[in-house]
């Protein structure tokens, strides 16, 4: 039987836009010129636009904290909240389960650019921030006791802004002409998501449960207002995940609560815009939840846990810290 899941958690989501801000910071001398900034500047946000799915591990409440390393230039940090929820239609007989989705999202990118040799002054420092609100419809099909196939699909409005300091002589002289196109801008876009899972679960006969995802999304991001008219947005980006979780009882209870540990393992392929604009690929993830299950339901819960994870990549890392539920 399928469950209806609100989840909520801490650690390792990013969105949209901040990665804009982060990678506009990063922009380097070579890249300051007309068609090189405009293709630049569009580059950047189609990279920025997928970070919340790219970085968020589980439908759940998140924030964290990620950072990407750049080598002669500021790090990247990006700060996340992400506020997912789903809750199942209909009754849960049968072998069709549809169910409801919606997210709330919001997300902080700073960086920032090196001062050139012989100019005068600081690095340069950007910033850039997202707020996304995504609603969509799914549903599970339970092929057998222990497998289900689940598709969905949502929709996001984001909107995001960027803004950028010029605090040395070069940047003053050669990008700042161009701030209203390139770096100090604001924008709304929509975001479409298709994304089907397969999820095989096991229990044994003391409780033990094996857990095995295997999902694909991508997300398909288009522009629809833009206070620079030098930006226009339309891309694509592909998300490959496998989570592989095991809960094991501890025979211990807190408040008469049975409570279990649950390790899990995932790792991710991003392809498409994001991959190559965020020069990243393959992200992994290793962490734990400890979690409670109620004999009797405590409000509408029947399950609560609280865990948390650590996240890299290529020159990428970060961390997740949440807390769920289950009804």
């Amino acid at each position: 039987m399928t469950q209806k899941l609100l989840r909520f958690s801490s650690g390792c989501a990013g969105t949209v836009a901040a990665l804009a801000a982060a990678i506009i910071a990063a922009v380097s001398p070579a890249l300051a010129q007309g068609n090189d900034q405009q293709q630049f500047a569009n580059q950047t946000i189609n990279e920025s636009v997928n970070t919340t799915t790219l970085f968020a591990s589980q439908d759940i409440f998140a924030t964290g904290q990620f950072a990407k390393f750049r080598p002669g230039e500021p790090d990247t940090r990006y700060t996340t909240l992400r506020t997912p929820f789903e809750v199942k239609l209909g009754d849960s007989a049968g072998s069709w389960q549809p169910y409801a989705y919606g997210s709330g999202a919001l997300l902080h990118v700073s960086s920032g650019a090196a001062m050139p040799p012989g100019a005068e002054g600081q690095d340069d420092f950007s910033s850039t921030k997202l707020f996304a609100l995504a609603t969509g419809v799914g549903t599970y099909y339970q092929v057998s006791d222990e497998f289900k196939l689940a598709a969905a699909a949502s929709l996001a409005f984001s909107h995001l802004t960027n803004h950028y300091d010029f605090n040395n002589s070069y940047s003053q002289q050669v990008l700042q002409p161009d701030s209203a196109l390139y770096y100090n801008w604001d924008m709304n876009l929509f975001t479409y998501t298709p994304t089907v899972r397969a999820i095989y679960e096991t229990r044994s006969e003391r409780g033990a449960i094996f857990n095995y995802t295997l999902g694909y999304t991508q997300l398909f991001n288009d522009s629809i207002a833009s206070s620079s008219p030098a930006i226009d947005i339309d891309s694509s980006t592909g998300l490959l995940w496998n989570r592989i979780a095991y809960t094991e009882p501890t025979g211990l209870e807190l408040y008469e609560v049975p409570s279990a540990v649950r390790p899990f393992f995932q790792w991710s392929n991003i392809s498409g815009e994001a991959a190559r604009g965020l020069d990243l690929v393959n992200l992994y993830e290793v962490g734990a939840d400890v979690v409670f299950s109620f004999k009797e339901k405590l409000l509408v819960l029947s399950q609560m846990h609280w865990g948390a994870s650590y996240i890299t990549g290529d020159n990428f890392e970060g961390y997740h810290l949440g807390l769920g539920g289950k009804f």
